[in-house]
C-alpha cells in the first residue's frame, strides 16, 4: 500500500468520524450554517479529539460561513501534543480546511477543495508530501453514523523521505477514488472504497555499512486499491469509538461497558476484504532489471461462527527477473504467470474474539491479555478442528512449466492430512530443463522426476497427473501406489 493511500485512508477515518458525530445523495438543499450549530459542531470536536496543552488553543476551530461551517485546524498544534508525549516528531504549519453542509435531509456533506503540503520530522528523518487540484466530498448518515457516498480526485502528487542513510522519493499522476455504501435490512451497512493511482514513478537511495552508495528506481502504469466491508454494525462501531475518545484517560473504570460494545461488533455476519492490482512494473535494482506486467492480490476473513473462512488470491504474469540471478539454464524453469487461491477453514472467528473479550483486562500494569489467555484465544479459534487449507484450482507457468495445481490440507494435533492434484503439460519439457541446470542439480533431481513420470496417470490431452494422498497416519499414495509413510 502506497503511503498516499495509507495517509487517505488515515485522513478519511477521522473524516468520517468526526463527520457523523455531528449527527447524500448529492445533493439535497443545505441548512443555513448558524452561530448555535458552529458551537455545537466545535463541541462535538473538541469532545472527541485530544485535549490541546494548557494555554494552547483548540486543535480545531468552527465557524459559521454562509451555509458551511467551516472547519480549520493546523497539524503544527499536535506539535504541543509530541512535546508532552515526549515524542521527538513535529509538523511545519500545514493548514487544513473543511467544510461542512447540514443538507435538508438529515445527512451531512463534508468538503475538501485542497490538500496542503505536509512537513514531518521525526528524528533524523523528513517527510514531505504535496497533492496538487485534490478534491474531495463524503455524505454522512447519522442515522447510521457511517457515509454513504463519495469520491476524490487528484491531478499529481509527491512523496519525499530523507534521512542520514537514505532518499525516497515517489511521484504520482491522476488520482480518483469511489465511496459507496448500501444499508442493509439487519440495520447492517456494506461499503466499498476504490481507489485508482496512475503514472507512478519511485526512486530509493541508501548507503549501505561500507560506505557504498545503492540506490533502486521504476516505475507503475497504474495501481488499484479497494476495501470492501460487509455486515458492519457502523452505529456500534460508531458507539465504541465514542467511549474510546471520551474515556480514553480511564478506560478501565468502563472495562464492561467496553466489552459491552465489542460482544456485538464480533458476533457472526461480519465480512473484510481488501485488494490492490498494478500494471506494467519496471524496476531498475542494482541485481538487474525486474519487470512485471500485471499483478494482484485480494485477502477477505468473513467471521461466520465455526463456518469462518480466510481466503486470499495472488496473480502474477509478464514477470522476468535478471538473466545473472539464477544459474545458467534456470530461467525457463522460472514462472511467467502465477494463479494462486486458497481458503482456510476450520475456525471460529467469533469464539475466539469473544473469548478474547473475556479475557480482556484493562487495569494494571501487565498485558491487557495474558500469555495464558492468548493460548485459550487460540484454542478457540481452531476449535474442534481440523484446521483446513483448500487450494483452489490455481495455475503456474514458465517456458517449461505448465502446472494446475487443486488439493485440500488438514491439520490436526499432531497430524497432517490431505490430497493434491498436480497436473502438468510438457512435462519431457520440464525434464530437459532441469537436465540443463548441470550435472550437479541433474544428478540429483532427474532420477526422482522419472520416478515422478513412471507414476503418473496420462490424461486425454496428453498431460500428466498425479493424485498425492496423505493419510492420517503419515502414508502417502500417489495415484493410489503406496509410496511409504511422511516423516514426522
Amino acid at each position: 500500500m502506497s503511503p498516499f493511500i495509507f495517509r487517505r485512508r488515515a485522513a478519511s477515518a477521522a473524516l468520517l468520524a468526526g463527520a457523523a458525530l455531528l449527527a447524500a445523495p448529492a445533493f439535497a438543499g443545505d441548512k443555513s450554517a448558524t452561530p448555535e450549530g458552529a458551537q455545537a459542531v466545535q463541541g462535538f470536536f473538541d469532545r472527541f479529539l485530544p485535549a490541546p496543552p494548557a494555554g494552547s488553543p483548540s486543535l480545531v476551530t468552527v465557524k459559521p460561513e454562509g451555509q458551511a461551517y467551516v472547519v480549520s485546524t493546523d497539524l503544527a498544534a499536535l506539535n504541543g501534543l509530541f512535546q508532552a508525549a515526549g515524542a521527538d516528531a513535529t509538523y511545519d504549519p500545514a493548514p487544513f480546511v473543511l467544510r461542512l453542509f447540514e443538507q435538508d435531509d438529515g445527512k451531512w456533506r463534508v468538503v475538501q477543495d485542497s490538500f496542503p503540503r505536509i512537513v514531518s520530522h521525526i528524528k533524523d528523518m523528513t517527510a514531505s508530501s504535496e497533492i496538487i487540484n485534490y478534491r474531495q466530498t463524503i455524505v454522512i448518515d447519522p442515522a447510521i453514523a457511517w457515509f454513504v457516498s463519495g469520491a476524490a480526485t487528484a491531478d499529481k502528487g509527491s512523496i519525499a523521505m530523507t534521512s542520514a542513510n537514505a532518499e525516497q522519493a515517489f511521484d504520482f499522476g491522476p488520482v480518483k477514488a469511489d465511496y459507496a455504501t448500501a444499508v442493509n435490512a439487519n440495520d447492517t451497512v456494506s461499503s466499498t472504497i476504490k481507489e485508482e493511482i496512475a503514472d507512478i514513478a519511485f526512486k530509493v537511495s541508501a548507503t549501505d555499512k561500507d560506505g557504498k552508495s545503492v540506490s533502486s528506481s521504476g516505475r507503475m502504469d497504474t495501481a488499484a486499491f479497494n476495501i470492501g466491508v460487509d455486515g458492519l454494525k457502523s452505529k456500534k462501531l460508531f458507539d465504541l469509538l465514542s467511549l474510546l475518545s471520551v474515556h480514553r484517560a480511564d478506560l478501565a473504570d468502563h472495562e464492561g461497558e467496553f466489552k459491552d460494545l465489542l460482544r456485538p461488533l464480533a458476533a457472526p455476519g461480519l465480512r473484510f476484504v481488501e485488494g490492490g492490482e498494478a500494471s506494467k512494473l519496471l524496476i531498475a535494482s542494482p541485481i538487474g532489471a525486474i519487470a512485471l506486467s500485471d499483478a494482484k492480490l485480494a485477502i477477505g476473513a468473513s467471521n461466520a461462527g465455526p463456518d469462518s473462512v480466510i481466503d486470499a488470491t495472488i496473480g502474477a504474469e509478464g514477470l522476468s527477473l535478471p538473466a545473472g540471478l539464477f544459474p545458467p539454464g534456470a530461467t525457463d524453469l522460472t514462472p511467467s504467470k502465477v494463479d494462486l487461491a486458497f481458503t482456510v477453514k476450520g475456525i471460529d472467528i467469533a469464539a475466539a474474539a469473544n473469548q478474547a473479550i473475556d479475557a480482556l483486562h484493562l487495569g494494571g500494569s501487565g498485558p491487557a491479555i495474558s500469555e495464558a489467555d492468548s493460548a485459550k484465544v487460540s484454542a478457540a479459534l481452531i476449535g474442534a478442528g481440523p484446521l483446513k487449507v483448500v487450494l483452489a484450482p490455481s495455475h503456474v507457468v514458465a517456458p517449461a512449466i505448465d502446472a494446475d495445481l487443486a488439493g485440500e490440507l488438514r491439520y490436526a494435533t499432531g497430524k497432517t492430512s490431505g490430497a493434491v492434484t498436480v497436473k502438468m503439460r510438457g512435462f519431457d519439457k520440464t525434464m530437459t530443463a532441469v537436465n540443463g541446470l548441470g550435472p550437479n542439480i541433474a544428478m540429483k533431481s532427474l532420477p526422482m522426476l522419472a520416478m515422478a513420470k513412471g507414476l503418473a496417470k496420462t490424461e486425454r490431452d496428453g498431460a500428466l497427473s498425479w493424485l498425492v494422498e496423505v493419510g492420517d497416519d503419515r502414508s502417502i499414495k500417489v495415484n493410489g501406489i503406496p509410496l511409504g509413510k511422511a516423516q514426522q
